[in-house]
């Protein structure tokens, strides 16, 4: 499914605004889509997890970044909640097509924001496989919003495009 949530984003927004319903924040399996704007009139406020074993038995979360969506499209792709262990070694449950073998390449997760969220969805999970030099690379010429989250020793690493900066930055 690494496109179907937010394709199913884009079709169940599709389906609001032709109901006149202009102002939405729909969510399909962690990908998310926001239109409009939160009652009041600000950005609708988005967490973007950090990638550990820090769900609380209350639900919360830590978040990473909390960023503002307005007619935009967030989708995410990792190896934090779905990959297996062997030999030591922490795999994805994404698999490299130029191996054929589950990605191994230290990238905890990409969020990437696009006007869509089938091309945010597409994005994120295209970015994950190609790693974070050659991702980021694609990412940049093209001018996408792009935050790679990378394993590092016991600990984390980010990295993020222009854009994604300054998205932050708002």
């Amino acid at each position: 499914s690494s496109i179907a949530p937010g394709y199913a984003l884009d079709l169940i927004g599709e389906y609001l605004e032709a109901q006149g319903i202009g102002d939405y924040l729909v969510e399909v399996g962690g990908e998310l889509r926001g239109r409009g704007s939160r009652p009041g009139g600000s950005a609708w406020h988005v967490a973007i997890q950090r990638p550990l074993d820090n769900d609380s038995a209350d639900g919360s979360i830590t978040p990473q970044h909390v960023i503002g969506l307005r007619d935009a499209a967030l989708g995410s792709s990792g190896d934090y909640r779905h990959f297996f262990e062997a030999g030591g070694r922490r795999y994805a449950h994404r698999i490299d097509p130029r191996s054929g073998w589950p990605l191994d390449n230290g990238v905890a997760s990409v969020t990437v924001m696009a006007p869509l969220g089938i091309d945010a969805d597409a994005l994120a999970t295209a970015l994950s496989v190609l790693g974070v030099d050659a991702g980021l690379e694609y990412a940049g010429r093209r001018g996408v919003a792009a935050l790679f989250i990378l394993r590092k020793g016991e600990g984390f690493e980010e990295r993020m495009t222009p854009t994604f900066a300054a998205l932050l930055a708002r």
